[in-house]
């Protein structure tokens, strides 16, 4: 149902409670015995019958005697129209039977103007007493589940919005120390630690080192000559950032596939997609996904590392982008972007530091949901119906978030790409999806009830006499 049915609905609604009141007020001031009245009615319609048969009787003898006597006018006498009763000073007000909605809404809206009701706002909670409405939206949150916000959620979802920016800020910040038009910049931590090339060495030798002759790939070729001059701009040190069977995402699809085929699929530097064939001998499914695990395994902790999930995809085309990477201003495509954020340490690596800024989020909402949850006596099945509140929440939460690092990219590190929070960026895609499918799910639930409500008014309607 559309806003503007909503309002017409709620206008009628509203005019057929104030014209219910003033008819109740209009009973109550009237002060007597319906019954008795009725009783007198009849005892004088009895004696009226017995009079009138007299007075045929006398009309018949003076018709014999050849007197003329007018007619009866005792029907005109006798019958009082309904539509003419009224009470002195008090005007009955009239409530249309009629099948045309849109001439009760406009009958409605003259009416409740006249009565001084501000139709840009919702009728009802101007002419229903509060505990009415009070009632009627507490009997609606048991059924339907309560999906409003108070202060304290106003507040926890503000308060995770910003304290995710603050970390972001502060421990995130860029993936590592480097200077950028001109401006130095310190790096995350976090991250550093992680790249840390002493430890991220030990690791790949004790963990992942013996993968590399087990997960030999034919999308691997690290220069443009391995593609037969194919693939430009391919160099060791961004070789895997355009091969989407590297990418930890795509290349479950993309990767397999190449393995299975014998095949490599890149993206150039013009943003081209382009797939060369190798001599690589192709291998079955169950094989192929083991060796991409494999694979991606021994790449992880080497310098360079891997990208983050769909990171690849921003190569695709000449896409413009908000971005200048050198001095005269000028903004260059995403292509160009992606590969000086790469090679500048945003790997998987530092998605994992960046994921903080969007599991705080979530963290901070989902806690408080479930701590208020247990400590009202919520049970599971009342937080299934309210769990539209929750993506909300979440949503908004993200939304805080994801505003945080736009303006910490271009407020606080000069519009340098690589502080942007990719994770958190990602995070919006789900949140909003969920919030979607939640919201379109209760209004289905909702429209349902609301339909069987309809159809057993209409049985019990039908079944009067």
């Amino acid at each position: 149902m559309s806003g503007d049915q909503l309002s017409a609905a709620a206008a009628v609604v509203a005019y057929q409670a104030v014209t219910l009141t003033e008819l109740r007020g209009l009973f109550d001031q009237v002060d007597f015995d319906l019954k008795d009245v009725l009783e007198r009615e009849l005892r004088v319609s009895d004696a009226l019958d017995s009079v009138e048969s007299e007075f045929d009787a006398v009309r018949a003898s003076l018709h014999a005697m050849g007197v003329l006597v007018p007619e009866s006018q005792r029907s005109a006498m006798t019958t009082v129209s309904v539509e003419a009763q009224s009470y002195p000073g008090r005007a009955v007000p009239v409530v249309p039977a009629a099948d045309d909605f849109g001439q009760l809404v406009r009958l409605a809206e003259a009416r409740l103007d006249l009565l001084g009701v501000d139709l840009t706002r919702d009728p009802l909670q101007q002419v229903l007493p509060s505990g009415q409405i009070a009632r009627s939206l507490r009997g609606y949150a048991e059924e339907h589940g309560d999906v409003s916000w108070d202060r304290a959620d106003w507040t926890v979802v503000l308060v995770a919005g910003v304290l995710a920016t603050l970390l972001d800020v502060i421990l995130v910040r860029i993936p590592r120390d480097s200077t950028f038009l001109g401006k130095k910049y310190e790096g995350s931590p976090l991250t550093k630690w992680l790249q840390d090339d002493n430890r991220a060495q030990r690791i790949h030798d004790q963990y992942f080192k013996r993968f590399e002759k087990l997960a030999t790939v034919p999308y691997d070729a690290a220069t443009t000559k391995a593609t037969g001059d194919l693939v430009s701009g391919m160099r060791p040190a961004v070789h895997r950032l355009q091969s989407l069977g590297h990418d930890p995402a795509l290349g479950f699809l993309v990767g397999v596939s190449d393995l299975m085929h014998g095949t490599g699929t890149y993206i150039d530097k013009a943003g081209r997609l382009v797939q060369v064939a190798t001599d690589a001998t192709p291998i079955g499914l169950i094989n192929a996904l083991i060796t991409q695990v494999r694979h991606l395994l021994s790449d992880v902790y080497t310098p360079a590392g891997l990208q983050p999930p769909l990171f690849t995809l921003l190569q695709v085309g000449q896409v413009g982008s908000p971005f200048a990477l050198g001095p005269s201003g000028v903004k260059v495509p995403w292509t160009d972007v992606a590969r000086y954020m790469y090679t500048n340490g945003y790997d998987l690596r530092h998605f994992f530091t960046m994921g903080i800024t969007p599991g705080v989020v979530s963290a901070v909402i989902r806690g408080y949901w479930l701590l208020n949850s247990y400590a009202t006596g919520g049970t599971a099945a009342r937080r299934k119906l309210e769990h539209a509140k929750l993506t909300s929440m979440l949503l908004l939460g993200h939304t805080i978030a994801t505003s945080g690092t736009l303006l910490k990219t271009g407020l606080i590190f000069g519009m340098n790409p690589a502080a942007l929070n990719y994770n958190q960026i990602l995070a919006m895609a789900p949140a909003t999806i969920a919030w979607f499918k939640e919201a379109i799910a209760r209004d289905y639930r909702i429209t349902q009830a609301l339909d069987k409500e309809w159809e057993l008014l209409l049985a019990e309607t039908a079944g009067q006499p």
